[in-house]
């Protein structure tokens, strides 16, 4: 589906009374996107939240509490729990529990803290415990001074000296750290001499007794400690397989419970009744309407306020002039209407590109979602990129891979891209290039390395001949044929762009009528064409083939006229603007010749390392043999793991960059429904 589903908005309006049983349908209906109630309406406020939501916060904080208590992780637990299991003894389970885990969990706490202090105080004594000197040594002088620290060297020499010898100097083994005791009155000059060595204060931990034998208490301390909380953690484990299931279905059964009694507050109300505003796919209005009156009869009113259109109203001319970007937000105050919310809907394989589209943003309720055109192009440009029999087989596999184990968005995107991208990677590897790891199958050119040559075969080059047109395998090569490959790669980034071009001509019809979308995306249109008339027919003939430029040529008059005249309605749609936005023309199109650029490069790369690993292997010495599979096995490791970030990047920002900007503008409001997701529960 190219255009986001028709929505139409409704209104609700009913007694207090039937509030609970409205929001259970509603829930269950699983299609009514709420608008949250404006308290400007006159007569109305802000609805009040149902009796049970207090009672079952309480219990959710006390579930929440355990959860994290007993480290539960969700993603672990797969079992459901009926709702009918649960609601019963959920009260007295949760007193049973708290009771079963307060004492495990208050001496884990106690002992982790005894074991923060342990490892907190050996750390302390950790520097002492080379000197033998007993703690109480260090402190209580009144003529002397102590300096206990790291030093970088040993400044007894340079003490003495300047000290008279009226000093005492402990070190440990290592002489890294040291402890000094000085006359007060000398005290400034030891430790301008300290400071000059590097030396770092460490400070003197209180108490008593020999460092050396505090710590090794303190070692039997934390490993008695230790064991203990591991006895405490296999407690903990015990009542978290006991008791996790109980814990995360009642968790999401409350939460259930507190988010229905929670809806009130994006509703108004009176003192008797309570309205509310939301939106409802077009095609399934009926069907809510139907639910409610099988339910409520006529004691619950439900209307129609509109049917959204997919047309801009705009209520000013600056608004009209902000919309065609002659001015902006910040410049012109203009009140914006609400945003219809985006439902879209795509086959499987569409769908699994529309992380590609969100990654950017929602597409507006009133223009064509691109995620289509990401499906198709995406791929597509990553496969020509590649081009490689050889490095576009891992890709399929990987991403097949990917797609069956990977949960996460990310990953399966990224699975996305190499199962589909590889596909066309062995396509155009195949049929254009005729290539695998960077050797043709058979050489286009002569001296070219090939497969058949290495392996002593004969590959067909011709697979299939239909008289004028023949099925070979590959009619060009990356780094033979470059002048036509380019020349082919600016021919596919002007369909790319009049395609983005005649979307946008499409979504401004729509919008605001067809004057609008002839000024302001038809008249593009027009000098897109006409520079690929001009630049790419005419100037290409006289720059590479060498013909004379005849400006009687039909082409270039053809094309000259479309570029005046398009640049003519652009000017009056846009203002000056456009022709600020006219050289971009050209450098919109030369930004696709990365298409076959990206794959020279890899070529080259694969080129050298081939040859590399061929002269290596050629000898046929044991370790040479080894060298040669070597740098062959590391260089194409090392180029696939290139063409997945370059191609990957560069074929999305073809997408984003150029053809987006063509007829997109996103921003828009995801569909979210009213609807419960139950991970850990079942409703009977």
């Amino acid at each position: 589906m190219l255009l986001p589903a028709p929505m139409s908005r409704i209104l609700v309006v009913g007694t207090k009374d039937r509030l609970p049983a409205s929001i259970e349908l509603l829930y269950g209906l699983e299609n009514v996107h709420i608008v949250d109630f404006s308290p400007e309406e006159e007569g109305f406020t802000l609805g009040s939240p149902l009796p049970e939501a207090s009672d079952a916060s309480s219990k959710l904080l006390k579930l929440r509490s355990m959860e994290k208590d007993l480290e539960v992780d969700g993603s672990k637990f797969k079992e459901k729990m009926p709702v009918s299991k649960i609601v019963p003894s959920i009260d007295t389970s949760i007193v049973q529990i708290e009771a079963e885990m307060q004492g495990t969990i208050a001496s884990k706490a106690a002992k982790q803290a005894r074991l923060s202090e342990a490892q907190s105080r050996k750390a302390l004594l950790e520097p002492y415990k080379g000197i033998d000197l007993d703690l109480s040594m260090y402190k209580g002088y009144e003529n002397l001074e102590v300096f206990a620290g790291h030093v970088h060297g040993s400044p007894e020499a340079q003490l003495k000296e300047a000290l008279g010898g009226d000093l005492e100097l402990f070190s440990d083994p290592q002489g890294s750290f040291i402890a000094v005791f000085v006359p007060r009155a000398k005290a400034d000059e030891a430790q301008r001499i300290l400071v000059q060595n590097g030396f770092t204060e460490a400070p003197v931990p209180d108490g008593t007794g020999r460092p050396a034998e505090l710590v090794s208490a303190l070692d039997t301390e934390i490993d008695t400690v230790t064991k203990e909380l591991e006895d405490v953690e296999m407690n903990i484990g015990t009542l978290r397989e006991k008791h996790a299931d109980f814990i995360l279905a009642s968790e999401e059964h409350l939460s259930i419970i507190v988010e229905k009694s929670e809806l009130p507050l994006r509703m108004g109300a009176s003192d008797h009744s309570f309205v509310m505003e939301a939106w409802v796919p077009t095609a399934e209005v009926d069907t809510v309407k139907k639910a409610f009156a099988d339910k409520f009869s006529d004691n619950i009113h439900v209307e129609v306020l509109e049917d959204k259109t997919r047309a801009d109203v705009h209520e000013s001319k600056e608004e009209m002039r902000m919309e065609a970007g002659l001015s902006t937000a910040e410049a012109v105050a203009v009140p914006l209407s609400e945003e219809t919310p985006v439902k879209t809907k795509h086959g499987k394989t569409v769908d699994r590109f529309t992380f590609y589209t969100k990654l950017l943003s929602t597409p507006r309720y009133n223009e064509i979602d691109p995620t289509i055109m990401v499906a198709i192009f995406f791929p597509i440009f990553f496969g020509l990129m590649v081009g490689d029999v050889g490095y576009g087989i891992p890709f399929v596999v990987l991403g097949y891979l990917g797609l069956k184990k990977c949960q996460s968005k990310e990953w399966r995107a990224i699975a996305t891209m190499l199962f589909y991208g590889g596909i066309f990677a062995i396509l155009f590897g195949l049929f254009l290039f005729g290539d695998m790891l960077g050797i043709e199958f058979t050489a286009l050119h002569a001296d070219e390395l090939s497969w058949s040559a290495l392996l002593g075969i004969e590959i067909p080059k011709v697979l299939f001949d239909f008289g004028a047109f023949s099925l070979q395998l590959g009619y060009f090569t990356k780094l033979g044929d470059v002048k036509m490959l380019l020349y082919i790669s600016l021919w596919i980034g002007v369909v790319h762009l009049l395609i983005g071009l005649c979307l946008g001509f499409y979504n401004q019809t729509m919008r605001h009528g067809l004057k609008h979308a002839i000024v302001e995306k038809f008249s593009w249109i027009m000098i897109m064409v006409g520079f690929a008339l001009v630049a790419l027919l005419v100037m290409i003939d006289v720059l590479i083939r060498g013909y004379p430029l005849e400006f009687t040529d039909p082409r270039f008059v053809i094309g000259m006229v479309l570029i005046v005249v398009g640049m003519v309605l652009a000017v009056k749609g846009e203002g000056g603007k456009a022709i600020i936005e006219l050289p971009e023309v050209m450098s919109n199109v030369l930004s696709y010749t990365r298409l076959i650029a990206i794959g020279m490069s890899k070529a080259g790369m694969a080129l050298a390392f081939n040859f590399i690993a061929i002269e290596l292997i050629a000898p046929s010495g044991g370790i040479m043999l080894v060298m040669g599979l070597l740098v062959f096995v590391v260089g194409h490791l090392m180029i696939f793991i290139l063409a997945i970030l370059s191609a990957g990047l560069h074929a999305i920002r073809l997408q984003y960059v150029e053809l987006f900007n063509k007829f997109y503008e996103g921003g828009g409001l995801e569909f979210n429904p009213l609807k419960i997701i139950r991970k850990h529960t079942t409703e009977e």
